[in-house]
């Protein structure tokens, strides 16, 4: 077949009726921005290939301009964000809240919910530290879902300075932490395990934290046990953060989604304290994640501390889909039909009807008031006025 036919690899197509039910949803969590004081901005589809880091990302769309000048898809926006603020931005309110809706471009094998173009939609909490910020996007993350009609999710909340912590506590050198954090990538306990085994000095309840790394998961509880085994401050201190971080979270009524997961890898080179995801049943992967960047602005020439979450939106229409809560809808209010010699009429109701709120089709033929009855079906309408 020829390509003129067809998308390219890793993009896709969205029929009428399904874009009505995503346009609803975005809708529905960007309202829920709004009224959280977050504003909304959109940058461009494209930036220089070091926006996103020395030498761009594994994975980005890149082309030339004419000048030469080496740019890439945007495949993330937390940096056009960065950029945003440290340009347009360095001024004015020291606590910036701003949100997006964007597609975003990324080289992907692509499977159900993973595609080379994906939306997604998200805030950045910039100039503001401390466990109250995290809180707010965790909760904002929680009630975006809850807007866009998802019922039932898990957030998964962990913290960058508790591995470190725990690195540190056994000695781990730059190279072994390296190594590390590349077992929990692959979600590789035994290579963990053997690490720890491999060092001289460390305490057997050390060395059974790294067999159980990637099981560390529990409620407020498993705080507290870790507490009483851990020495290294790092650690401890990203443990009481954690604590502060779930006692507001129950404060906003949303602790039940909450738990902890103290192997969870989100490229920890990039975040800088705590981090967490959001699953769903119907989906075998994170339809939602975010975290503390506190180094991300240094980039861009401004110390500015930072949290944000983003959410797929692609991944939260296909669970909702797979979960029966939302289905293609094509349906308007009234199909104003007229007989000939009407059409002034006709044009001055339906004209009238919009002016009430009404989604309102007008036929563009004359038809008979049978021939009008059976095309109300056919026109996606409720109702029918037909005109004579």
């Amino acid at each position: 077949m020829s390509k003129v036919y067809q998308v390219p690899y890793g993009t896709k197509d969205i029929l009428p009726g399904e874009m009505k039910s995503r346009r609803r949803i975005e809708t529905a969590i960007v309202d829920v921005f709004d009224k959280w004081g977050y504003d909304e901005v959109k940058t461009p589809e494209f930036e220089y290939v070091d926006t996103f880091g020395k030498g761009g990302s594994k994975g980005d769309f890149r082309f030339f301009d004419r000048n030469n000048n080496l740019l890439a898809l945007r495949n993330d926006m937390t940096a056009p964000i960065a950029r945003l603020t440290a340009t347009r931005l360095n001024g004015g309110e020291k606590i910036k809240r701003l949100c997006y809706v964007a597609n975003l471009y990324r080289y992907e094998e692509i499977q159900a919910g993973r595609q080379c173009q994906f939306e997604q939609a998200g805030v950045e909490l910039l100039g503001a530290s401390g466990a109250a910020a995290d809180a707010e996007v965790i909760v904002l993350a929680a009630q975006a879902l809850q807007a866009a009609g998802v019922q039932q999710f898990a957030i998964s909340l962990g913290h960058v300075d508790f591995i470190n912590g725990l690195a540190e506590e056994a000695g781990f050198d730059e190279e072994q932490v390296k190594q590390l954090k590349a077992c929990l990538r692959r979600h590789d306990a035994v290579g963990m395990q053997q690490m720890a085994a491999g060092m001289e000095g460390i305490r057997p309840e050390i060395t059974q934290l790294f067999a159980d790394f990637l099981f560390l998961q529990g409620g407020v509880e498993l705080l507290e046990r870790l507490q009483g085994v851990i020495t290294n401050a790092k650690a401890l201190n990203a443990l009481e953060d954690l604590r502060k971080i779930y006692a507001l979270v129950e404060s906003y009524g949303v602790a039940a989604y909450l738990s902890f997961d103290l192997g969870l890898y989100r490229s920890l080179d990039y975040y800088t304290g705590m981090l967490f995801e959001v699953y769903m049943p119907e989906i075998g992967y994170p339809i939602a994640g975010g975290g503390r960047y506190d180094k991300m602005m240094q980039g861009f020439g401004l110390d500015c501390p930072a949290t944000g979450f983003a959410l797929g939106v692609d991944r939260v229409v296909l669970a909702l889909e797979r979960a029966g809560l939302v289905k293609a809808e094509r349906r308007w209010d009234v199909l104003v039909a007229w007989s000939e010699g009407k059409l002034n009429e006709a044009i001055a109701k339906a004209t009238a009807l919009r002016k009430e709120g009404r989604s309102v089709k007008l036929c563009t033929e004359a038809m008979d008031l049978a021939g009008a009855a059976s095309a109300v079906k056919e026109y996606c309408c409720s109702s029918l006025v037909y005109v004579s």
